[in-house]
């Protein structure tokens, strides 16, 4: 996103959530390079994946109620969301 690729299409994974296909690129990336992938049986690399999997439903789960309110508020919810979405990325990008 920093180089000027654009995001070119929205998918909205069932577990995963919303994402696009750089980020989805992105993701597996981060999935590949993570040293926890390769690593299994030490009880540590137990612990990080547990607290990763606590990350994941805790953000999942602080954000159920704005998606509910998303829904309320919108005539199209897909759209809504999507947009919501790609008005996000490109804020975590201007961050950088």
């Amino acid at each position: 996103g920093v180089y000027g690729m654009r995001p070119v299409f929205y998918v909205n994974w069932p577990i995963l959530g919303p994402s696009s296909l750089r980020d989805t690129i992105g993701y597996l990336g981060d999935i590949a390079l993570d040293p926890r992938t390769y690593v299994s049986g030490e009880p540590w690399i137990d612990i990080a994946w547990a607290a990763r999997g606590v990350e994941v439903v805790n953000g999942t789960s602080l954000a159920i109620g704005e998606y509910e309110g998303l829904k309320k508020a919108a005539l199209d919810p897909y759209v809504a969301v999507r947009e919501a979405y790609f008005q996000y990325r490109r804020h975590k990008i201007k961050e950088r």
